[in-house]
C-alpha cells in the first residue's frame, strides 16, 4: 500500500436526494488526503444520480467523485459488489462502505482508517463497548437488533464480531480481492453478514470500533419487519454456502470494472 493510501467511499443510493448533498460535503470536510467518493445510484426517481453528477462537476470536488449509474433498483448487495469492484479498478487501497443517509457519521472515518492499519476489515459497531443506537428506538426494535447481532447471528455463524449486520466498514484492497466477491450472493441487509462470514472463514483479521447510530433525518428508511425476517432466515443459507471455506481458498486475481 502507498504511503498515503487512496481511500474510496462507496455510497449506494436510491432516492437519497435530500442526503447526498449533505453526506458528500461532510466527507470532504474531513480533509483526509487522497479521499474519493463513488456514488452507486440505482436510477433514483428523485434525481439522486443527477445531483451526484452535479457534485462531481464542482471545481472543489473535480476528479474526486465518480458516479456509477445502474439501470434500476437491483438490491443493496449487488450495488455494493459492483461499487467495490469499481473502487478497486479505480485504484482504491482502502474501501469504505457506508450508508448515504448520515446514520453512519463521517466523523468516525479517521478512527476506522487508523484501526485498519492492523486489520483487514474494521466495522463501525453499534454493539461494541461504547457503541449506541438512536434514543428514539423503541424497546422492541432495540431488543431485536441486539438479539440478531449479539445472539442469533454469532451463534449460528460463530462470528467474532458484535455487529455483523452493521454497514459502516472499511476493507483493505487485498481483502476484497481475496474474498472473491463473485461468490457473494446475498441481497439486502444480510449481505453484510455474508461478507463478514466469508472474511472470517478465509482468515482475515476483523476488528470493531464503537459508534453512535442515529436515525436518518431525511428520506424514508428501506428497513422493514419483512426485510429483517428474511435476513434472519438467510443466515442459514450463508452457513451452508460457505461453511467449507478456508484460508487457502482466497482469490488471487484482481478485479476489473464491470
Amino acid at each position: 500500500m502507498s504511503q498515503t493510501p487512496k481511500v474510496i467511499v462507496v455510497l449506494p443510493t436510491y432516492n437519497e436526494s435530500e442526503n447526498i448533498v449533505r453526506i458528500v460535503p461532510a466527507l470532504f470536510d474531513l480533509a483526509f488526503p487522497n479521499l474519493h467518493v463513488l456514488v452507486v445510484d440505482d436510477n433514483s426517481p428523485d434525481g439522486t444520480g443527477q445531483l451526484a453528477e452535479d457534485l462531481a462537476g464542482r471545481s472543489e470536488y473535480r476528479g474526486r467523485i465518480n458516479v456509477l449509474h445502474r439501470p434500476q433498483k437491483q438490491g443493496l448487495g449487488p450495488a455494493y459488489i459492483q461499487g467495490f469492484k469499481q473502487a478497486l479498478s479505480l485504484g482504491g487501497d482502502l474501501v469504505i462502505q457506508m450508508d448515504a443517509d448520515l446514520s453512519h457519521q463521517p466523523k468516525y472515518i479517521p478512527q476506522l482508517l487508523e484501526r485498519v492499519r492492523d486489520y483487514d476489515i474494521v466495522i463501525g459497531s453499534r454493539y461494541a463497548s461504547g457503541g449506541s443506537v438512536d434514543d428514539s428506538w423503541g424497546p422492541l426494535r432495540k431488543l431485536l437488533s441486539w438479539w440478531a447481532n449479539r445472539v442469533y447471528t454469532p451463534t449460528i455463524l460463530r462470528l467474532p464480531v458484535k455487529d455483523a449486520t452493521g454497514g459502516f466498514r472499511v476493507y483493505r484492497r487485498d481483502c476484497l480481492i481475496g474474498m472473491n466477491m463473485d461468490k457473494i450472493k446475498a441481497n439486502g441487509y444480510v449481505f453484510m453478514v455474508e461478507m463478514i462470514f466469508v472474511a472470517q472463514r478465509l482468515g482475515y483479521k476483523i476488528s470493531e470500533i464503537p459508534i453512535h447510530f442515529p436515525d436518518r433525518q431525511h428520506g424514508r428508511s428501506k428497513m422493514s419487519t419483512a426485510v429483517a425476517a428474511e435476513a434472519a432466515l438467510r443466515v442459514w443459507q450463508i452457513l451452508l454456502r460457505h461453511r467449507n471455506l478456508k484460508r487457502s481458498d482466497r482469490h488471487r486475481e484482481p478485479y476489473t470494472a464491470s
